[in-house]
């Protein structure tokens, strides 16, 4: 009887010295909050400047007014004051919050406002906007009807995109499948180091070239060596599938 209550307590000390732990280390979940601005000025075009946290931003054919939706997660003492975005030059700036917080943006903005920028940990969704250039070290990238250039990487993070169109498609993943789907002809650079990449093009003649280390291809449109668009295509552990779509 008094070796199972000296083994009781002895987990129970256990217990309390490992949520305190938890506690010390951050596991605890943190406090939130969200909020709302619209913004009156004028703005032409969206800068990412972020740590932590996921970033949309959806354009809107005539839409008046940007609005910033925000989400917030921080722990004792780090609530962040006040505003974490700005503008600067009519360029509208998503910022960090700060130590031990995290904030994920939703913009609505008028269509084709150019994008560029770099979120650290947290994905990026892109909608119905123009020119696009960002990064994230961690975390997914969605593109869909973007009318511009594209040039996108991810550490760690698939990258897809549907109804491009306007520009040409650069897309780099390090560990990650990339799936474009082009609106229209385009010249079309991506590359990944484990992953499949997976293309869906309109008809037209094309310069093909894929390469893969481990992995099949499958070449689905027309090639041509003196084709206008160039698909250049590179795995190191993965299938390559071009299709006509």
């Amino acid at each position: 009887m008094h070796r199972t209550v000296r083994l009781l307590a002895a987990l129970a000390v256990t217990g309390t010295a490992v949520a305190g732990l938890s506690a010390c280390d951050g596991l605890t979940p943190g406090k939130t909050f969200e909020d709302d601005a619209a913004l009156s000025e004028r703005i032409t075009s969206v800068r990412v400047d972020n740590n932590s946290g996921g970033v949309r931003v959806h354009g809107r054919a005539g839409l008046g007014k940007v609005t910033v939706h925000r989400e917030v997660e921080y722990h004792d003492g780090h609530k962040p004051e006040g505003a974490t975005h700005r503008v600067e030059n009519g360029t509208l700036v998503l910022a960090d919050c700060g130590d031990e917080c995290s904030v994920s943006y939703t913009v609505e903005e008028p269509a084709g406002v150019p994008v560029s920028g770099e979120n650290s940990s947290g994905e990026i969704r892109l909608s119905d906007v123009g020119a696009v250039r960002v990064k994230t070290s961690s975390g997914a990238i969605g593109l869909d009807g973007v009318t511009g250039d594209v040039s996108v990487g991810s550490s760690s993070g698939q990258i897809t995109g549907r109804g491009l169109k306007g520009g040409s498609v650069r897309a780099t993943a390090s560990s990650g499948e990339i799936d474009l789907t082009s609106a229209e002809p385009q010249d079309v650079t991506a590359k990944t180091s484990s992953g499949r990449l997976v293309l869906t093009m309109p008809d037209a003649r094309y310069r093909v070239s894929a390469e893969t280390q481990s992995g099949g291809k499958d070449i689905g449109v027309s090639q041509d060596p003196a084709g206008k668009y160039r698909l250049d295509l590179t795995t190191s552990s993965g299938e390559i599938k071009v299709r006509q779509g």
